[in-house]
């Protein structure tokens, strides 16, 4: 008990360590629940089990989980803590024979997910196991030669300590409730025992039946087994720590008296057009300058407004609306050429946004290609969660970060 205890601490430990180095604010670490069921089957290789008849049992499996999320591209690692019932039942002729032990795993996947991002995305996973037995018992029941007996598991009797292997794939889903990101999935696999059952007192032929003084047990007993699960996670946003600037005073002469000079006011051009400059204009600001014949030259457009399908390129059917007025307004000046930049939130990783950005970027130039503006006059790009212009922190900022830009470049060209 002392080592599962130390175990599971070192492994929790760990795992705050993968939180703690976490310097950007996308949701790399997921804590979450594993449930589903166990079909197991302990395998015997002796030649005397031969004649028995194999039954799976299904049992409930359930656990927790925190997984660090793309340590390298596709690659993540997870510490799992299950609770597993497993075990064998044989039956022949008037015999049967039925053992139940119950685990506590300790399970470290390791999986590579593929299409991260889609709005399904596979993965594959093999995991090693460290299982603890919780306890169990075993029933003989035999008509023929009357008998019936319930023995609990002991170390004389079972090996305390297992160590399996697990093989598998699975499927999850980002999903977005208010400004968090969760995950929903499933999971299918085999767990490989690869340690004998049975306890150094039955291999060394020492230990005790209920009804004979001492019996021999031939070749092993390991688990096996199938499992399908489903998992639900819940990705925690890490907040990038802000490094301390220590406040330097340095002393600086006195400035020397400028001579005051007189204010000469200009006389009032009432068709002289003022406006304060900004770095983002919406379409209907350019519309009005390309009507006052202002300079759009170098000037950005910024689309909050436009709106994919979670996790998407696809274009909404309420995003057309804004498209359609740009379209408009390049019918008016057609001697633009546009740079289309695309921008995400920092929700994903860093390679998830990158391309996900390029891809919503491109959905706009297909756009406006398809309704009538020329390829030679268009350029994408895709900038992911790199350039901000709002906190990430609340719903309301990220949204702003999620946009598509246009700058209008070489106007004059």
């Amino acid at each position: 008990m002392k080592k599962t205890i130390s175990l599971i601490i070192i492994a929790f430990s760990c795992l705050h360590l993968f939180a703690q180095n976490q310097e950007t604010t996308k949701p790399s670490v997921l804590i979450g629940a594993r449930a589903g069921i166990d079909l197991f089957d302990m395998r015997y290789s002796s030649d005397d089990i031969s004649i028995y008849r194999h039954h799976y049992g299904v049992r409930e499996q359930i656990g927790i989980f925190a997984e660090y999320a793309y340590l390298w591209k596709g690659l993540s690692i997870r510490c799992d803590l299950l609770y597993s019932p497993r075990g064998a039942h044989l039956s022949w002729k008037d015999i049967d024979y039925k053992l139940r032990s119950y685990y506590f795993d300790i399970r470290i996947p390791i999986s590579y997910t593929f299409l991260r991002d889609k709005k399904v995305q596979p993965y594959v996973m093999v995991a090693p196991n460290v299982n603890f037995v919780l306890g169990g018992n075993a029933r003989y029941y035999s008509d023929y030669l009357f008998m019936t007996y319930n023995e609990k598991l002991s170390k004389a009797n079972f090996q305390p300590v297992d160590f399996s292997i697990f093989f598998g794939a699975g499927a999850k889903a980002p999903l977005s409730i208010g400004n968090q990101t969760f995950y929903v999935g499933g999971e299918f696999g085999y767990n490989l025992g690869v340690i004998n059952t049975f306890s150094k007192m039955e291999l060394n032929n020492t230990a005790h039946a209920v009804n004979l003084p001492q019996y021999e047990v031939n070749g092993t007993r390991k688990n096996g087994g199938f499992e399908l699960a489903a998992t639900f996670a819940w990705a925690i946003p890490q907040v990038k720590k802000t490094p301390k600037i220590e406040k330097t005073i340095v002393e600086e002469p006195a400035p020397t008296p400028t001579p005051v000079e007189p204010v000469i006011e200009e006389p009032k051009n009432d068709n002289l057009i003022e406006y304060t400059p900004k770095e983002c204009y919406s379409i209907e600001e350019i519309q009005a300058f390309i009507t006052l014949k202002m300079s759009i030259d170098d000037k950005r457009i910024c689309m909050f407004d436009m709106k994919f399908e979670f996790a998407s390129s696809v274009l909404k059917k309420e995003s057309e609306k804004q498209l359609d007025k740009f379209v408009e307004m390049y019918r008016k000046s057609p001697t633009m050429k546009l740079l289309i930049n695309g921008h995400t939130d920092n929700v994903g990783s860093d390679e998830y946004n990158q391309k996900l950005s390029e891809d919503r970027a491109k959905s706009v130039y297909d756009y406006f290609l398809k309704h009538g503006i020329p390829a030679d006059k268009m350029s994408v790009k895709g900038f992911g969660s790199k350039y901000p212009i709002d906190t990430n922190e609340t719903e309301e900022g990220r949204a702003k970060n999620r946009r598509v830009e246009v700058d209008i470049v070489n106007l004059s060209e």
